[in-house]
């Protein structure tokens, strides 16, 4: 992942990369609706840790993961600069690493799937790592031509089908499922959609 170690200095620098993710963090919360205090939380595809950071103050304990080491070293240096001693980022590859089962009451993963290799794989991957009565939240791009990034090194999939996305989602085991359009992200000369996917493991 060489391409975000270059970006992972600057990465925080990009107002509607930061918006993008607190648009993320307060819809996540806004649905959750209940005291989370107790909750352990996986961030996966953590990069600079913006949606992380958005949680710090409302869970017990954060596990950020990503691909990149660059991002992982501003992730905890960020941590350590503000003094935060609940959250930890670790470099991980989950096209070919598990993760620890019956884990997280909530993970979380932002601008991230369309970077896995298998969709399937991912959600079924983040809900075994689930407890019970946990709740997963993917937000991601719905299916676009290929203009959304100006480099597409290290891009799998143009976005998303929606009913792709729901399959995955039934195929892990998860319940409640639901899908809705999240914002956009307006680059010239287009906007972008992004969507929000969550579920729940009973």
């Amino acid at each position: 992942m060489g391409r975000f170690d270059d970006l992972a200095l600057a990465w925080d620098s990009e107002p509607k990369r930061v918006e993008g993710a607190m648009i993320f963090v307060d819809k996540v919360k806004a649905t959750l609706q209940q005291d989370i205090k107790h909750f352990k939380l996986l961030d996966y595809g953590c990069g600079s840790g913006l949606v992380s950071f958005g949680f710090a103050g409302d869970v017990e304990n954060i596990d950020g993961l990503d691909n990149s080491s660059g991002m992982i070293d501003v992730y905890n240096k960020k941590a350590k600069d503000i003094g935060l001693k609940n959250i930890s980022g670790k470099l991980h590859n989950i096209n070919n690493e598990d993760l620890k089962s019956n884990t997280y009451n909530l993970i979380v993963t932002n601008m991230t799937m369309h970077h896995i290799n298998s969709p399937f794989d991912f959600v079924s991957k983040l809900t075994k790592s689930l407890k019970n009565g946990g709740h997963i939240f993917i937000a991601d791009l719905y299916l676009e031509d290929g203009t959304f990034h100006g480099d597409n090194d290290g891009v799998v999939h143009f976005g998303f089908d929606i009913d792709t996305v729901k399959e995955a989602f039934f195929k892990a085991g998860l319940e409640n499922i639901k899908i809705e359009k999240l914002h956009s992200i307006s680059k010239v000369p287009k906007n972008y959609d992004v969507f929000i996917a969550s579920g729940t493991k009973l």
